[in-house]
């Protein structure tokens, strides 16, 4: 299963896909394809008033396998990484942890376009994380 952050989602299914972000993806064709909600809800917020939303949400659970809930065992998850990474001196702010756990949580590869945050040895070592490099 790969777990789409909400930068990568935007390449993929937004209005102008990224041919270098779709072409990277193809490796995961035959794997199931999920967001995380709070990636969901990052997604609706782009949009404008409650019809949008709801356009987007249908669009999202057409394209999509399903939509990752956050959860109890993703909040314990969640604290967890953060202490771990705390330990290395790596930090992430609280959506991109949030999400990074959900999808640890749920046993994905979490493949995300930001690599400032997310292509750190610390953090390859506790997590799959696929980080898309584009040019």
């Amino acid at each position: 299963m790969i777990v789409l952050d909400n930068d990568v989602l935007v390449k993929v299914g937004g209005a102008n896909p990224d041919p270098a972000v779709v072409n990277h993806l193809q490796q995961y064709r035959s794997d199931e394809w999920t967001i995380p909600s709070i990636v969901a809800f990052e997604f609706y917020r782009s949009c404008n008033g409650r019809s949008e939303m709801k356009r987007a949400r249908t669009r999202l659970t057409s394209t999509l396998d399903r939509i990752v809930g956050f959860t109890g065992n993703t909040a314990l998850e969640a604290a967890y990484l953060e202490e771990r990474l705390q330990e290395q001196g790596v930090s992430l702010g609280p959506v991109d942890l949030l999400n990074l756990a959900t999808a640890h949580e749920a046993g994905g590869t979490f493949v995300t376009h930001n690599k400032n945050d997310f292509d750190t040895g610390p953090l390859h070592s506790l997590v799959d994380v696929d980080v898309v490099v584009t040019s």
